[in-house]
């Protein structure tokens, strides 16, 4: 199956230069090169795009604020000459964020992110599953689901913390979420999935886990709340 895509950049030259890598890509359809930030809304409002490949600097509407824009983006893959911004596009869960200039085989590694969530996100799902595996300190590493006490994001690297130890693995966060269950597992902010059982407290906007401190975003509170209480909380 292939992953359509959609490139949109201001710079003809390099937008060419993206597509030519993408058309190389088997895995990949080109199926628009988009000029701007609004060309590409009715690109997507008209069609299934599983791929962006976004620029930021564009008139009218940077690649940022047209990503802040879309209620449910597909993968996102940030393609800029400016690196300030890579703090700012992990927070908006881009899958990966190159920098011009750039290789074939980095672009490469971008595509082959996105085939792997997009393969996860759409596997079936087998009754009895417990566990996955994970690259970590050069090693293949099985990681049981109900081990995991929560999931830090560092950017485009992860921490898993365990009952057992700490697992730094290249991955982003939405991948590891396609593992987890929404109903045993919450996100309390975009950096942070966290068990629900295996929390022993919650104070103010901070969730306690052992003698870890985990922060609760404001702006999602009651929602998380409600999400992590459900129907367990005894009121007198």
């Amino acid at each position: 199956m292939k992953l359509s895509c959609l490139i949109i950049d201001d710079e003809e030259i390099a937008a060419r230069g993206v597509e030519q890598y993408a058309r190389q890509v088997p895995y990949i359809d080109v199926i628009r090169v988009c000029s701007s930030a609004l060309e590409a809304m009715e690109a997507i409002t008209n069609g299934m795009v599983d791929i962006i490949f976004l620029d930021i600097q564009m008139p009218k509407l940077t690649g940022l604020q047209f990503l802040r824009s879309l209620k449910n983006p597909p993968l996102v893959v940030i393609i800029s000459a400016y690196p300030d911004y890579a703090l700012e596009g992990f927070e908006l869960e881009v899958i990966d964020y190159i920098v011009k200039p750039f290789s074939f085989e980095r672009f490469l590694k971008a595509c082959n992110k996105c085939k792997e969530y997009f393969d996860l996100k759409n596997r079936p799902t087998a009754p009895g599953d417990d566990y996955f595996f994970i690259k970590a300190n050069n090693r293949i590493e099985k990681i049981m689901i109900n081990d995991v006490l929560f999931v830090e994001s560092l950017e485009n690297y992860i921490n898993i913390y365990t009952q057992q130890k700490k697992y730094l693995t290249l991955v982003g966060l939405n991948v590891i979420e396609s593992y987890l269950d929404g109903r045993q597992f919450i996100k309390v902010q975009k950096s942070y999935i966290v068990s629900k059982s295996k929390i022993d407290s919650i104070d103010g906007n901070t969730i306690c886990i052992g003698a870890h401190r985990i922060p609760v975003s404001r702006k999602w509170r009651d929602e998380i709340m409600a999400g992590i209480l459900s129907n367990n909380f005894l009121k007198r």
